[in-house]
């Protein structure tokens, strides 16, 4: 059996294994010669292989999946090719993850072999649960021993990673605390602290740790680190004497808030040690920031022709690489859809995230050279939420959430219902949210009705949407929308006869 064969069959989901030992056994160096030395093509078939291979088994061993294929007239065994397995009905919230209970959406209809159920908000309020197994833990595992081995170098530094993403039934929590602990007892001189989104306290570890390492790992929402950075420096911690590292999820940033950050933390050794990933509740990490992804971004937003053209707007996606083996990723009408072996098999997933698939070769065309190292995987480009969603402060901002605080009594015959929300950034790279509302043609504009508004929709907010009133605990003020009041019709955004929006272009 060759080497390429003995590393496909060790991420074997249908095995039934103990995943943690085979984790410590999984050889980590040859994965990397691959990663190196084989082309996009290798791992785009591996990618459509294990597609196949998942719908097959998805098809006969999940109940919901099974009926979703019924209720579609699809008979699985003649989905043969990858042509034929893009013919499949795509899956989405709405008529898969709504549609059926959550252990008919599980391996055999069990949730007996989930070790692990973190959650998420909806649009309802009501959390959505992600359970999932062993097999999600090996995989999360490489994923991270790959991005922390060959972007922060930990098999070169003693390194401290203080982990900042909320913890209790978070996903991001759960799912980064994991497999770095996995990662940790891999015989690296790796020690991780579970800290949550507590400044305070990691400030205080950062203080009194830092001495003992040779690196210093920030993990965390963006909004949250920066937070971090700065009060650091503003309480005389001196972040030039350490070698940091930065690692962020769950929201995305423009390159001068990279400059910013890394301005802000006196990081000399440049913006490849600070990295974002892509990730979701439904399939934890997805791509990550490489030092080449960052690099093609950053020449991009010098060329905007280019630009344009790889895009198809001005507005610069992030743009994060792949390796299909991990996740089969499509671009469906400016829609990113996904197969995954999740603890909830997902096939032909519509994550409602707007973005394209980019072929390496595409890439190299723009760029003068490419790094021998340079994995040759697919890149992803991620414009934003396609279901008029905003991420704020890494809460999921759904305009449902803001119609209910609109929709109440005091507020009747005085707003139209109409507004449009929009994020945008201070000159301190603080993000804020506004939210631009239409009155009705008899209601004057007045300081205390947009007041009265503010204070609705944010109480709205902090009692349906969790992500929120965790944000908000933490962040305070930063978290209380902008309230701006439009005169009916209003040209700005309510101008008759344009298509309702919710979301303001950026």
């Amino acid at each position: 059996m060759s080497n390429e064969s003995n590393i496909f069959s060790a991420f074997d989901f249908k095995k039934d294994r103990n995943w943690i030992d085979w984790f410590y056994r999984f050889d980590i160096a040859k994965f990397e010669t691959l990663l190196r030395t084989k082309n996009e093509s290798f791992w785009q078939k591996a990618g459509e292989r294990r597609a196949l291979e998942l719908f097959h088994a998805a098809a006969e061993r999940v109940p919901a999946y099974k009926d979703f294929l019924k209720k579609h007239d699809i008979r699985h065994m003649e989905i043969k090719t990858i042509l034929d397995f893009r013919g499949v009905p795509l899956t989405d919230k709405e008529n898969y993850i709504q549609a059926y209970p959550l252990k008919k959406r599980c391996w055999d209809g069990s949730l007996a072999r989930q070790a692990v159920i973190p959650a998420s908000s909806g649009t309802s309020g009501e959390p959505k649960f992600w359970p999932r197994g062993g097999f999600q833990e090996f995989e999360a595992g490489v994923i991270h021993e790959l991005i922390y081995k060959n972007i922060f170098h930990i098999n070169k530094h003693k390194t401290l990673a203080l982990i900042g993403f909320p913890m209790g039934v978070y996903v991001s929590g759960v799912a980064t605390v994991l497999p770095t602990w996995l990662v940790a007892n891999k015989k690296y001189d790796l020690t991780l602290m579970s800290i949550g989104n507590n400044k305070s306290e990691m400030l205080r570890a950062v203080r009194n740790l830092y001495k003992d390492y040779s690196q210093i790992l920030l993990i965390g929402h963006p909004f949250f680190i920066k937070d971090v950075i700065e009060a650091g420096k503003n309480e005389g911690v001196l972040w030039s004497k350490m070698k940091l590292g930065l690692m962020f999820c769950s929201e995305g940033f423009s390159e001068g808030w990279r400059r910013y950050i890394l301005k802000q933390a006196d990081m000399s050794f440049g913006r490849n040690m600070a990295v974002s990933t892509y990730g979701s509740s439904e399939m934890l990490l997805m791509g990550h920031e490489t030092p080449l992804s960052v690099f093609v971004r950053t020449a991009l937003e010098k060329n905007t022709t280019i630009a344009q053209k790889m895009f198809g707007d001005i507005a610069m996606p992030d743009l994060f690489q792949y390796n299909p083996l991990f996740r089969y990723i499509e671009s469906v009408h400016d829609d990113l859809v996904f197969t995954s072996a999740s603890g909830i098999p997902l096939v032909r997933f519509n994550l409602r995230d707007s973005g394209k698939v980019i072929p390496f070769v595409s890439i190299k065309k723009i760029i003068s050279k490419t790094n021998a190292d340079d994995w040759e995987l697919p890149f992803v480009a991620l414009r934003g939420r396609s279901d008029q969603t905003i991420v704020f402060y890494a809460a999921n901002i759904y305009p449902e959430h803001v119609k209910a605080g609109l929709d109440d009594v005091k507020f009747y015959g005085k707003l139209t219902g109409k507004f449009v929300m929009r994020k945008d950034y201070l000159k301190n790279m603080d993000e804020f949210l506004e939210i631009n509302i239409e009155l009705t043609k008899e209601t004057k504009t007045r300081s205390s009705l947009a007041a009265a508004i503010q204070k609705e929709v944010v109480k709205k907010l902090r009692k349906i949407n969790m992500e929120y009133l965790d944000a908000s605990s933490r962040f305070g003020e930063k978290l209380i929308p902008r309230i701006i009041l439009w005169p009916y019709q209003h040209e700005k955004h309510f101008r008759p006869g344009l298509k309702p929006k919710y979301i303001a272009k950026q």
